[in-house]
């Protein structure tokens, strides 16, 4: 005699897989959102923990202030998420200015990333906002 599986059985594991998708599914919708996040949260971490001490080093000997023409790419590898490379000549005096924002055909919303000029005690510091204007990573004011 055969053995095989009953109708009644493979409607009960369809049914199961059908459950175990929906669960599942929402779930990984939004990972390539965070992924792209993550990733700009990382690289403004470096802008202030690396690029902007080695910047500010080599500009405090000019009056204090970042040249305009100081290329990015220059320190740091830019990532996918914004393209092009962008100059930090931007960076305002006292407040948050932006110097760059993201793709949003790669990052599926608008990023930005806002520069305050150091001062002769700090480098420059660097952070990211959403497309809300909300301050998400770097030393939020």
């Amino acid at each position: 005699m055969k053995k095989a599986f009953t109708m009644i059985e493979l409607v009960f594991v369809i049914v199961i897989l059908g459950i175990l998708a929906m669960v599942a599914l929402p779930k990984f919708l939004g990972v390539a959102g965070q992924a792209h996040e993550a990733n700009l949260k990382a690289f403004v971490g470096t802008l202030n923990r690396t690029v902007g001490p080695e910047i500010w080093a080599q500009h405090v000997g000019d009056g204090g202030s970042i040249k305009a023409e100081t290329s990015a790419k220059k320190y740091v590898d830019i990532p996918k998420e914004i393209g092009h490379d962008f100059g930090f000549g931007n960076c305002g005096d006292g407040t948050f200015q932006k110097i760059v924002e993201s793709d949003p055909n790669v990052t599926g919303q608008k990023y930005e990333i806002d520069c305050e000029d150091g001062t002769a005690s700090s480098s420059p510091a660097f952070i990211l906002k959403d497309s809300n204007g909300k301050c998400i990573a770097g030393p939020c004011p």
